[in-house]
């Protein structure tokens, strides 16, 4: 039976929406190359952490590990998609996730699903958001899983600056991965794991866009 592969992830383009501050102005641009007929050559200019994306520890340590010293099968593996619907803005807890865990082996991904990237575009979307409680992040650490993602901008919550971000801190201190800004995970299973690719640039950086796809 032909497996199904579901796109989780967002497009980049040229204006897209982005952390206000960040740099650069996101830019995509293809031009034909006037020596050549018929080739087209295109510029990108992009944040690291733009789109969907990973975050990888540099990110908020700067002596941490890059992207670049992640081994590659850190990026794919098993993967269980935690329903939370509409549980936005504030502090997603451990519900039902401890629930999952009884029932399903544990995954190398949890995924959270809030629906909250149907925002996407809106101008309150980086400013009131979901992101993890610090119960929650434990949790991930305490059995051992390799990354989260979630469909909202960020873990942490958006004045997490003045706590010193410390959703960011505890996974990426600990060398677990995070994605941010996932979208479409409503088309996900919340009963059964599924395999998860999640591949970043091989890019000695804090973070990269990435192409994360779901295989059911």
């Amino acid at each position: 039976m032909q497996k199904r592969v579901i796109d989780l992830t967002r497009k980049l383009h040229t204006g897209m929406p982005i952390y206000a501050g960040d740099k650069p102005n996101p830019e995509i641009i293809s031009r034909p190359n006037k020596l050549v007929h018929d080739i087209t050559i295109s510029s990108i200019r992009l944040g690291s952490h733009f789109g969907t994306h990973i975050d990888a520890p540099r990110h908020f340590f700067p002596t941490g590990k890059s992207l670049l010293d992640i081994p590659v099968n850190r990026f794919v593996g098993k993967a269980l998609c935690l329903n939370k619907e509409n549980h936005f803005p504030g502090p997603i807890d451990l519900t039902e996730v401890e629930k999952m865990f009884v029932v399903c082996e544990k995954p190398d991904w949890l995924l959270l699903y809030t629906g909250f990237d149907r925002n996407w575009g809106k101008k309150d979307y980086f400013l009131n958001h979901p992101y993890l409680s610090i119960s929650f992040a434990e949790f991930i650490l305490e059995v051992n899983i390799s990354g989260a993602g979630v469909d909202f901008p960020s873990i942490d919550s958006a004045n997490a600056q003045q706590f010193d971000f410390p959703i960011h801190r505890t996974l990426l201190g600990a060398e677990r991965l995070i994605i941010e800004n996932l979208c479409c995970l409503n088309k996900l299973p919340n009963d059964r794991p599924f395999d998860l690719c999640a591949l970043p640039l091989k890019i000695d950086t804090d973070g990269s866009p990435a192409r994360v796809v779901a295989i059911l």
